[in-house]
C-alpha cells in the first residue's frame, strides 16, 4: 500500500502575519521592546517554520519554531508545530511531549490530539493510539475527523483486524468520498478477504480521482490472475508500467504471469530486467529463483530422449 508517511503529516492553518516592526529606542541607553512586536517577531518565525515543514524541511523549521517558542512561551499552535516538526525528524518522544503540551494549553486542538495518536502508531503503541484516534472521531467540532477514522483503519490493519479496518476505512471514505487512500486500503481489506468484486469497484474508483496511481492497477492484475484472467492481468500490469516503467513489482509479476501462460522467453527477460534493477532486493532474489527453475527445465527439455520416428 501507498507509504502512510504522507498523511502523518498534518497542515497547520498559517494566519496572516505582519511584518516585525523596528526597534524602538527610547531617551536612555536601554533598548525596550514593546509586547506588541515580540508577538509580531514570535509570528513570524512561526510562519516561516510552518513553511519549512510543508517544505519537508524539518530542521530549519526547528530553528524557526524554537525561535518563536521562546518570544511567546505558551503559544499551542507552536508546540504543535514543533511536534510535527520533531515527528518528521523520527524523534517520536520529543514530539510527544510537545503535542501534549498543545493539548494542555488548547484541549480542544484535536489535529494536535490527531497527530500524538499517529505518533504512537509509528512507536506500536496500537491501544495508545486508537483511545486517541476514536477521541478525535467522536469531537463535532473536529472538522476531518475522517483523518481520525483512516488513521483507526491503519491501526487495526497493523493488528491483523480486518474486520475492524474495513469499518474504519469505510467510515473515512462516506465522510469524504475524495479520499483516495481510504479507498485503496479498504479496497486492499477486501482483497484480503478474497471479496474481489468489492475490491476491483474500490481500485476503480481511486483510479478515477487518481489515474496516476499505479498501485492500484498493480492490485487489480493480482486479482485477475487469481480469477485466472490472465489477459485482463496483463493489462492492468502493462497500465501499471506505462505510468512507473521502473515499477518492479509490476514488472516482476508481468513475468510471473507470461511464465504461467508459457511464454517463457519473454518471462525470463522479465526477471532479468528486476535483477539488473535492484540486484540484492527481496524481489531480486525471487526473479532469481524463477529464472534458476527456468533454466533446470530448459536443460531437462534437451537432455529428454528424443522418440525415434517408426516410419522409413
Amino acid at each position: 500500500m501507498r507509504p502512510l508517511e504522507e498523511h502523518l503529516m498534518r497542515r497547520l492553518t498559517i494566519v496572516g502575519l505582519i511584518v516585525a516592526a523596528g526597534m524602538i529606542w527610547g531617551c536612555v541607553p536601554q533598548q525596550t521592546t514593546s509586547k506588541e512586536s515580540v508577538e509580531k517577531e514570535s509570528q513570524a518565525h512561526y510562519q516561516v517554520g510552518v513553511q519549512y515543514l510543508s517544505e519537508g524541511k524539518s530542521g530549519q523549521a526547528l530553528q524557526e519554531l524554537t525561535a518563536a517558542q521562546a518570544l511567546t512561551p505558551g503559544n499551542a499552535d507552536i508546540e504543535h508545530a514543533l511536534g510535527l516538526a520533531y515527528q518528521h525528524k523520527g524523534l517520536y518522544d520529543k514530539a510527544i511531549e510537545h503535542y501534549k503540551k498543545a493539548l494542555e494549553l488548547t484541549p480542544k486542538l484535536t489535529e494536535a490530539r490527531n497527530n500524538l495518536g499517529t505518533v504512537h502508531l509509528a512507536k506500536g503503541e496500537y491501544q495508545e493510539a486508537i483511545r486517541l484516534f476514536e477521541e478525535c472521531v467522536k469531537d463535532p467540532l473536529y472538522s476531518t475527523p475522517e483523518k481520525a477514522a483512516y488513521n483507526l483503519g491503519v491501526t487495526y490493519f497493523k493488528q491483523n483486524d480486518i474486520d475492524k479496518a474495513i469499518k474504519y476505512y469505510d467510515d473515512a471514505v462516506r465522510l469524504n468520498d475524495q479520499n483516495v487512500n481510504a479507498l485503496y486500503n479498504l479496497a486492499f481489506c477486501y482483497q484480503e478477504k478474497k471479496s474481489y468484486p468489492q475490491a476491483l469497484e474500490l481500485y476503480k474508483k481511486a483510479l478515477v480521482l487518481d489515474p496516476s496511481f499505479k498501485q492500484a492497477h498493480y492490485r487489480m492484475a493480482l486479482i485477475y490472475e487469481a480469477q485466472n484472467k490472465k489477459s485482463q492481468a496483463l493489462q492492468s500490469l502493462k497500465k501499471s508500467t506505462d505510468i512507473d516503467s521502473e515499477y518492479l513489482p509490476a514488472i516482476f509479476q508481468t513475468g510471473v504471469v507470461l511464465l504461467s501462460t508459457g511464454n517463457v522467453q519473454t518471462a525470463a527477460q522479465k526477471f532479468e530486467a528486476v535483477i539488473r534493477s535492484d540486484p540484492e532486493s527481496p524481489l531480486a532474489k525471487e526473479a532469481q529463483k524463477q529464472l534458476d527453475e527456468i533454466r533446470k527445465q530448459n536443460l531437462k527439455d534437451v537432455h529428454k530422449p528424443q522418440s525415434r520416428s517408426t516410419a522409413h
